[in-house]
């Protein structure tokens, strides 16, 4: 059956502060459009969806936003389905004689959390940084065990809350994160660069090389780009377009090749000495099949970003004292391999749009076919890539329903593997 066309609304139901209801085939007459939303640089989905009520059966609830929403939505590939979802937007988009647009936001209670308990504690640092991504997620947004999925960390890391929300300490900790898990060919220092987000499924902190070298031995799936109606049009790829591809000089300004990185500690006006990072030192996972492209020596040995930070946020003892002596893994040069590793990982962006697949989560990998004109498929364009956001939509017209999933695709290098 077709991926395009086949959905079902089974729930919607908007629960109102003084117990009033808004359900989907009683006062709220149909939907238009939904739109479902991940990234692995957000942290949480979100909804946008587009309905029409009859009369004034949504106003009459008085909407003032954390109003709780039930949401099922069954489709051929699977079920997107939640309970206790927050209304956080609400606009009427046109007012009829007998009904109203509106349009409705939708996320997970975790962002009301997220402003609702700052960080306010000292965490120490001599606890592994993952088990405090555990603790905040749990203590402070309301996050159950079953619903995470936190990867080990190998290094210790501490600082004060001072306020700060939840998301923000959540990615502090994942810019300084090491891996406990070691690279086949050794070397687990080099496993930095870790994300934090939310999937349908989980919310996952985890750091890139971990979700290539997972993503890339599980079976995936696999698009691919057709002149002709395929055999499985439920896997075609449509309208294909880079947004870029080996951008050099923004890559160079953004340390994807080297840093040149120290530090001004303001407690005792001392300058760390001035250290030099460069890909060369890296053992990473990579998606393609080839390796990263290699730059003229002189930029390699000379880092084409320079910065000079001050030491304002890790956790000091009550003399002023930087408490690091006891770390094994440094933050400043964890912080300029996290850097490298990001803008490695968005070498090149791939946009594509295939028939709705509700399986597909932000951070999995696929793989993609593309075909060279009059030449058949593109080996160095196609293979291994990384979904870095995902949209679902699902519009409802006259003429039927349409399902799509528009996908942006990163890699870090060519060819396929």
């Amino acid at each position: 059956m077709s991926y395009i066309k086949n959905v079902i609304i089974r729930d919607l139901t908007i629960l109102g502060k003084e117990g009033e209801i808004a359900k989907l085939g009683d006062n709220i007459t149909t939907v238009l459009s939904i739109d479902y939303y991940e990234s692995i640089f957000e942290p949480t989905f979100q909804f946008e969806i587009v309905l029409v009520s009859n009369e004034d059966a949504l106003t009459e609830l008085k909407l003032r936003g954390t109003e709780r929403v039930n949401i099922e939505i069954e489709h051929q590939s699977g079920t997107l389905e939640f309970d206790n979802l927050i209304l956080t937007s609400f606009v009427q988009n046109e007012s009829l004689s007998t009904s109203n647009i509106f349009t409705i936001r939708l996320d997970p209670t975790s962002v009301v959390e997220n402003e609702k308990n700052r960080l306010t504690q000292k965490y120490d640092n001599k606890v592994k940084a993952s088990t405090h991504v555990e603790n905040i997620l749990k203590t402070n947004l309301k996050i159950d065990k079953d619903d995470m999925e936190v990867e080990e960390t190998a290094n210790t890391d501490g600082f004060f809350g001072n306020y700060w929300r939840s998301f923000k300490g959540l990615y502090w900790l994942a810019r300084r994160a090491v891996s406990a898990s070691m690279p086949e060919d050794g070397g687990g220092s080099d496993r930095v660069g870790f994300l934090f987000w939310q999937t349908k499924s989980k919310y996952m902190f985890k750091s890139i090389d971990t979700m290539i070298t997972e993503g890339k031995k599980e079976d995936v799936f696999q698009y691919v780009q057709n002149d002709v109606i395929s055999d499985v049009p439920n896997f075609d790829i449509y309208n294909p377009s880079f947004e870029y591809d080996q951008d050099i000089i923004d890559q160079m300004k953004n340390s994807m090749y080297g840093e040149n990185r120290s530090y001004f500690n303001i407690h005792t006006l001392q300058v760390t000495k001035q250290q030099s990072f460069s890909k060369s030192n890296a053992k990473q996972a990579h998606l393609g099949g080839e390796e990263l492209v290699e730059l003229d020596d002189d930029i390699n040995e000379n880092p084409t970003r320079v910065t000079r930070v001050p030491i304002v946020d890790f956790t000091q003892e009550t003399t002023g004292k930087i408490n690091s002596s006891e770390r094994e893994y440094h933050p400043h040069k964890v912080i300029s391999q996290s850097r490298m590793r990001y803008e490695t990982l968005l070498s090149r962006s791939l946009k594509i749009t295939v028939p709705c697949n509700i399986q597909l989560e932000a951070g999995d990998v696929i793989s993609v076919k593309l075909i060279k004109t009059m030449a058949g498929n593109d080996e160095w364009l196609s293979g291994y890539y990384l979904i870095k956001d995902l949209r679902h939509t699902v519009h409802f017209r006259d003429t039927g329903v349409q399902c799509y999933t528009y996908l942006r695709l990163v890699r870090d290098t060519p060819g396929d593997d």
